[in-house]
Formats: C-alpha cells, sequence, structure tokens
C-alpha cells in the first residue's frame, strides 16, 4: 500500500514513520547562493530495519534540485565519519565517500588556503523519471566549520527514539 507522508512523499512498501523537520543546510563559503540541504527525516518502522531516509536538496544559480529517499542505515556514520575524518592540517588528491545505495556522493579536496572543497553528486538510481545526475561544490574552512557541519550532520543522522533507539550499536554499515 502506497501512502502520503505530511512532506509529500509517495511511501513505497518499507512502512516508513515522518520523524520531524529537522535540517542541515550548508552553504559555500565562496558563493552563499551554492548550498546543500538535508532534510525530511524518516525512519522504517519494522525495529529490526535499520534504515533512515531523507531527501537531500542542492541549490545554486538557475539550479534547484532534490533527492527524496536517500538511505542511511542509521547505526552507520558514514557520512558523519568521512568529513570528521578530514584532517584541517591538509592532504594531497581527493578523498571520496559513497553511501550505500550509491545515490549520493561526496568527494573531498583540500585547498592551500585552510579550505575544504566538497563536491556534492546526487544521482537516484530508482527514479521512475530516468537517469540524472548534478554536483554541486561548496567550499568551508577547514577547522571550525568542519567540525560544526560534523556536529550538525552527526544530530541530523541520529534519531534518537525514532521509533527504535539508534544509537544502540556503534557498527559501520555506509
Amino acid at each position: 500500500m502506497i501512502t502520503r507522508c505530511p512532506h509529500g512523499w509517495l511511501l513505497p512498501e518499507v512502512e516508513m514513520a515522518c520523524l520531524d523537520d529537522m535540517e542541515v543546510v550548508l552553504r559555500c563559503e565562496d558563493t552563499p547562493s551554492v548550498s546543500v540541504r538535508f532534510a525530511e527525516r524518516h525512519a522504517a518502522v519494522e525495529p529490526n530495519d535499520r534504515r533512515m531516509f531523507f531527501a537531500v536538496g542542492a541549490q545554486a544559480p538557475g539550479l534547484d534540485v532534490r533527492l527524496e529517499g536517500v538511505t542511511n542505515f542509521v547505526v552507520g556514520r558514514g557520512l558523519v565519519r568521512f568529513i570528521d575524518g578530514l584532517d584541517s592540517r591538509g592532504w594531497r588528491g581527493e578523498q571520496r565517500w559513497v553511501n550505500a545505495d550509491r545515490d549520493l556522493k561526496v568527494s573531498a579536496r583540500y585547498e592551500s588556503s585552510g579550505h575544504v572543497a566538497l563536491t556534492w553528486t546526487l544521482r537516484p538510481w530508482r527514479s521512475a523519471y530516468g537517469g540524472w545526475e548534478v554536483a554541486v561544490a561548496t567550499w568551508l574552512e577547514a577547522g571550525a566549520a568542519k567540525d560544526d557541519l560534523v556536529t550538525q550532520l552527526g544530530d541530523f543522522m541520529t534519531a534518537e527514539g525514532f521509533p527504535v533507539d539508534y544509537h544502540e550499536s556503534d557498527n559501520e554499515f555506509s
């Protein structure tokens, strides 16, 4: 049975609960009109189904896209750990992270000015509308701004009490 949640999502056969309206918005420090937005958290109701679903939006001049149903295993904190692990002293080359469903990818490059360039790629793999892919680049200070993003995303990816205790394990799934 397909139902519609308060956010307007058509929920598939997996029974999900809408959690709240918490959101995290990352604005590019260099170009504030470029941003990435995490919002509309949902969790599978079945206690053994340890997934969280959310929407990710990307905005830039002439671009406004959103991808619903991005999946995160709620005991996995892969994206948070990836960003937290970016060394504020710098590194060479590019580091990459991708979620389990491969619909959200992030690549990181250290800039000599003490900033991190994050390229966010959204690519729905289960879209009824065919395939598309979009990437936006954000830029943030490698110290305090990065740490603030880690804190915000950590809070977003943790859905304590909705509908099960997601702090139960610290296993890495995504």
